[in-house]
């Protein structure tokens, strides 16, 4: 085998292995989970930050004739900790859809969401993983054209 292969397959595991370790700070591979960020006023309890798709994906039929607007949802426990009291920070929350409301009559229906667990986003955390996996990709990548170059030439 050479050199390139087995740069290329070990790279590429390492990175494969990574991403679904991480893949709850990389906002591409958050599917289950919805990173919300709380509201403080009268309209839904949290603000939809990712995960819109994962959110119509798993909307009953029952509900998608409404007019629905998924930014946007009521939960039934609302995410805080000791430092955030009222919820407003970020949050990952998982769970599932189990109905709708509105805050009036004109508005458009926001879905209602079972939170089964959640946990703070660390905005920290969130940005060192993805700027280590870009740099590990790109170190990846240079190895892999400098193994190239020298089995070509």
């Amino acid at each position: 085998m050479t050199r390139q292969k087995i740069i290329f397959i070990v790279g590429g595991l390492f990175l494969l292995v990574q991403l679904i370790l991480f893949r709850d700070y990389i906002s591409p591979f958050q599917w289950g989970h919805l990173k919300v960020k709380g509201l403080a006023c009268t309209c839904p309890d949290e603000t939809v930050v990712y995960g819109q798709q994962y959110l119509k994906a798993i909307t009953p039929d029952s509900l998608k004739k409404y007019n629905l607007d998924y930014s946007e949802i009521y939960v039934t426990e609302r995410p805080s900790t000791n430092i955030d009291p009222m919820g407003v920070d970020l949050y990952i929350i998982k769970g599932q859809v189990i109905g709708k409301d509105r805050v009036s009559e004109c508005d458009p229906w926001n879905l209602k969401f079972r939170v089964d667990k959640w946990r703070e986003a660390n905005i920290l955390n969130d940005w060192g993983i993805r700027a280590l996996l870009f740099g590990q990709l790109i170190t990846w990548l240079i190895l892999l054209c400098r193994a190239r170059n020298k089995n070509g030439a």
